[in-house]
């Protein structure tokens, strides 16, 4: 039995995944995991559990890297990479001869700040679908960021701070890597500052940045996250561009309506809606259970290509095993 409520539990065992309501035993797939809550024992990646000290603090941690294969009780887990940011994982779990993958949050195009996420045969996944319409296929990294780098040399050139609004895991690490690595001179928010950081403790290397202050922006592009848009951080800098960098941005306009932006680039951490069929097709499983994003959506798709895929609604329990 698989149980979804407030996270995904395997039935017969204290195992939960990416649990949102304290449980004995949860599985933390990745740092940006929202409203996730100290539970008795947690499992993750020890870059996970360095970019989530707060969550887990109050936890016993069981601290798993990629690719090394144990046993808790009957079940046989292993971690490998999900390719969505630094330390994100997907667990794989062999229990009564299955094979089941929680895929939790991943992408498997290339990222200069996080491991290449894997692929694993299995007999039943459990994916996140976050853009599970075939309007979000991504377009190339190199167009958006030639776009990316004309909004901001624009900008520049007349005197004008850009500011680009990003997420503050991944997204902007991936960002501040290679606006760093090409010689702009970057001003990234403490909570960004905080985990380029954390990042640089794990070898990923940084080049010409430095935390935020208001007094010191000119001639550098500002790294902030997009909960700050109206607050007098941004509205106090009177000569400004504001760019937004989410997956949504495929909508740009509804991208830029929303976070009031002069401009919207389509860059994700997520699997988009083609990467999300290259899993299935690689990982082939009998099996497909989906969740979040639009997950009815592509449930219909996959069933259309012979697969046996349903979408959760929490709560439910399905009997999987």
């Amino acid at each position: 039995m698989i149980e979804y409520d407030e996270g995904i539990h395997i039935k017969g065992t204290d195992l939960w995944f990416d649990s949102t309501k304290k449980a004995l035993f949860s599985f933390l797939s990745n740092a940006n995991v929202t409203e996730f809550v100290p539970h008795e024992k947690v499992i993750a990646t020890p870059k996970t559990i360095k970019l989530s000290e707060k969550k887990v603090k109050n936890s016993v941690v069981l601290v798993c890297p990629f690719n090394h294969p144990f046993s808790l009780g009957k079940v046989q887990v292993e971690l490998i990479p999900a390719g969505y940011i630094l330390g994100s994982s997907q667990i794989v779990i062999d229990l009564d001869g299955k094979r089941i993958i929680y895929t939790g949050d991943f992408k498997l195009r290339h990222s200069d700040t996080a491991e290449p996420a894997q692929i694993k045969r299995c007999d039943i996944a459990i994916m996140k679908c976050t853009y599970g319409l075939p309007k979000y296929v991504f377009p190339s990294p190199q167009s958006v960021l030639e776009s990316l780098i004309d909004f901001i040399d624009g900008s520049l050139s007349s005197g004008i701070t850009p500011i680009l609004l990003v997420n503050i895991l991944g997204k902007a690490q991936d960002i501040a890597k290679v606006l760093g690595d090409m010689g702009y001179k970057l001003s990234l928010h403490r909570s960004i500052y905080k985990a380029v950081k954390i990042y640089e403790e794990f070898g990923i290397g940084f080049s010409n940045y430095e935390s935020f202050r208001p007094k010191k922006i000119e001639g550098k592009v500002l790294l902030l996250p997009p909960y700050l848009r109206g607050s007098e951080i941004i509205d106090k800098i009177t000569k400004k561009r504001i760019g937004v960098v989410m997956g949504w941005a495929v909508d740009k306009e509804f991208a830029k309506s929303a976070y009031r932006a002069d401009e919207a680039f389509p860059i994700s951490n997520h699997a988009g809606y083609d990467e999300l069929l290259q899993f299935v097709e690689i990982a082939r499983p009998k099996e497909l259970y989906l969740i979040q994003g639009f997950s009815t959506e592509f449930a219909r798709t996959l069933q259309k290509r012979g697969f046996k895929a349903t979408p959760l609604e929490k709560p439910s329990q399905l009997k999987l095993i």
